[in-house]
């Protein structure tokens, strides 16, 4: 019984699984579309649809905005753009001799889809896959500066227990943040590390991640971070341009 009933899970999780890419592969060949649509491209019954989208969105894959839904940068991130924007992190950490880390929006966090590691032996390195809050992070920050939507609701407790963030002076900083193009993180997710970031937008226009520099601050500072930022804000442009081709 146990083996048969082993058996049937199996065949219910790939199944379910070929549901879930069948519902990528459409989202690959339109722009958006609605729940209506995607059930009946896919021929896949809409509640099922449904939760497919709920958990495709909760990874990253997909984004939903007023009953729309559209390939979300994870999933694109599977696409040409992939071996391009991991070359220009590479360009970048070599030319800035810091580590270069490509994180995108997910479910209110940052979450790190790519990085180039410095070649220095003191380096600051996040896994791949993981996830940083949007308001004590520099990448959380360049987001947040073209996304009011991302604020209703948003805590604002250091990360690191220093208590309350002033909710003034930090959407003053974030609306420095949008006019300057970048935003900084000094020490407020790491202690000793330093970073800069600038935002990407995705094909509807709107800030879907962000580039980022990250160093120790005994070798990376404010007026080093200041003094790449016309270069980093490029490369910004740049993975931009990929991602909205």
């Amino acid at each position: 019984m146990r083996i048969v009933q082993d058996v049937e899970k199996h065949g219910s999780s790939v199944k379910g699984l070929e549901r879930g890419l069948d519902v990528l592969d459409y989202l690959f060949t339109v722009p958006e579309a609605p729940l209506h649509a995607i059930a009946e491209k896919t021929g896949i019954p809409p509640s099922t649809v449904h939760r497919l989208l709920s958990s495709l969105e909760f990874k990253g894959y997909v984004v939903a905005r007023q009953g729309v839904y559209q390939l979300g940068i994870k999933g694109l991130w599977f696409t040409l753009a992939r071996e391009p924007i991991r070359k220009i992190l590479e360009e970048v950490s070599d030319r800035v001799g810091e580590t270069a880390n490509f994180a995108i929006l997910v479910q209110r966090e940052m979450e790190f889809i790519e990085r180039s590691v410095s070649d220095h032996p003191l380096a600051f390195v996040v896994s791949v896959g993981s996830r940083v809050p949007l308001y004590c992070s520099a990448l959380g920050k360049a987001v947040l500066a073209n996304r009011s939507d991302l604020l209703e609701g948003l805590t604002l407790t250091s990360h690191r227990g220093s208590g309350a963030i002033d909710p003034i002076e930090f959407h003053a900083e974030l609306e420095v943040a949008h006019q300057r193009g970048f935003a900084f993180d000094n020490q407020e997710f790491v202690e000793g590390v330093f970073c800069i970031a600038v935002p990407v937008f995705g094909r509807m226009g709107m800030a879907v991640g962000a580039v980022s520099v990250s160093g120790p601050v005994v070798r990376f500072s404010r007026d080093k971070a200041i003094q790449i930022a016309p270069y980093l804000k490029t490369v910004g442009e740049q993975v931009t341009q990929l991602l909205q081709n």
